[in-house]
């Protein structure tokens, strides 16, 4: 028994060595939370820092942008509903140039420049493209429709295909079937924890893109060219039981899925999770935030791999749940009060090394949370 022993030891001190596990540990120190003085959120649909840590706020159901000081201060607002100049169709990220001119991203083919006064400039149209961002004057970041499924691509505003990058079966997230009427329909069914989706996300000069079944993240500069890998070599987590039981229940719990569909898309669980969910790039850290080891537990934290913006892997840590946005500085996320306001939470954190210890990251907030 005692030789037993002996060689686990020694196979898992040879293991530790051979593949060094680093957990960090992230440290938060709640700065502010606004959202029920002045500013009434309707919703939180993408936040910005620039270089003089202004902070950026697309409200999606208001139709509005909101530029504040980096004490959260209101400095002004800007956007309405509609098809005139300076306008939103259907608005769902935002970004701040260089150069400070404040950019829009809308769903399907716009793109709206303001300048640092929220002066509408300029509506670029760029056709063929959906869920667009801006990468230069003539350059979109989007994704396609294509016989197969969605397809990655940089185009031009003319809707010409520069580069392509990951792609996303049709097969993963619908079926085409026959409806009462006997017209072909394509039903779909997404999942966080395991249908395939394709993500993108933007800090200064850099972009970020991947495919969350599939380990591995491209880093691409403002010429559409890509200049950094992010990879890891590890196994998604298996579905468990109980994680399948609950997946069967939310398709079926879903209204707009004829039950004859529900069948088909509950026989499609596979038996892996994505990888991740959630990518972020700041600076010097590329953020990638994994699926839960179990989903069924809500009050979880959520594990994020840290790699260096050159790409090298430092460390995995947790967080409460899924931030906003994070700049070289400070972590954002969405919070309520005791009304149930919609707050933005704004945090200074620190991250430091705890090499081999064998427990998980865990976070130390001063604060409220």
């Amino acid at each position: 028994m005692l030789k037993k022993t002996i060689a686990v030891i020694i196979l898992l001190t040879l293991g530790n060595l051979l593949y060094p596990q680093n957990v960090l540990e992230l440290s938060l120190e709640k700065m502010f939370a606004l959202g029920s003085k002045k500013i009434f959120f309707k919703s939180i649909t993408s936040v910005y820092e620039d270089e003089v840590e202004n902070i950026y706020v697309l409200d999606k159901k208001a139709y509005k942008v909101y530029k504040l000081s980096k004490a959260g201060k209101l400095q002004l607002f800007f956007g309405n509903r509609g098809q005139g100049p300076g306008d939103f169709v259907n608005p769902h990220s935002l970004y701040v140039t260089p150069e400070g001119n404040i950019i829009v991203n809308d769903i399907r083919d716009f793109v709206y420049m303001f300048n640092k006064q929220g002066k509408f400039l300029n509506r670029i149209k760029a056709s063929k493209g959906l869920d667009l961002n801006l990468l230069n004057s003539d350059l979109f970041y989007g994704w396609i429709w294509t016989r197969k499924g969605k397809q990655q691509v940089l185009l031009d505003k003319n809707g010409k295909i520069k580069q392509s990058f990951f792609s996303v079966s049709k097969e993963d997230f619908s079926i085409n079937l026959p409806d009462e009427t006997g017209r072909m329909v394509m039903f779909n069914c997404f999942m966080n924890e395991y249908t395939p989706f394709l993500l993108f996300n933007q800090y200064k000069n850099y972009s970020i893109i991947g495919v969350t079944n599939k380990y591995e993240i491209l880093m691409v500069n403002q010429a559409g060219k890509i200049i950094e890998k992010f990879y890891r070599d590890i196994k998604p987590g298996i579905i468990s039981p109980k994680e399948r039981d609950y997946l069967k229940n939310q398709i079926n719990n879903n209204r707009n899925l004829p039950d004859f569909v529900k069948k088909k898309f509950i026989r499609k669980i596979p038996r892996y999770k994505n990888y991740f969910n959630h990518i972020l790039i700041s600076d010097p850290y590329i953020w990638i935030f994994r699926i839960k080891d179990d989903v069924l537990e809500q009050k979880s934290h959520i594990k994020a791999d840290i790699f260096n913006i050159d790409g090298k892997f430092i460390g995995t840590l947790t967080v409460k749940e899924l931030p906003l946005f994070i700049s070289a500085k400070h972590i954002y996320f969405e919070e309520t009060n005791i009304q149930e306001d919609l707050l933005l939470a704004k945090y200074k954190y620190d991250i430091k090394e705890k090499r081999n210890t064998g427990k998980s990251g865990v976070v130390k907030c001063k604060g409220e949370m």
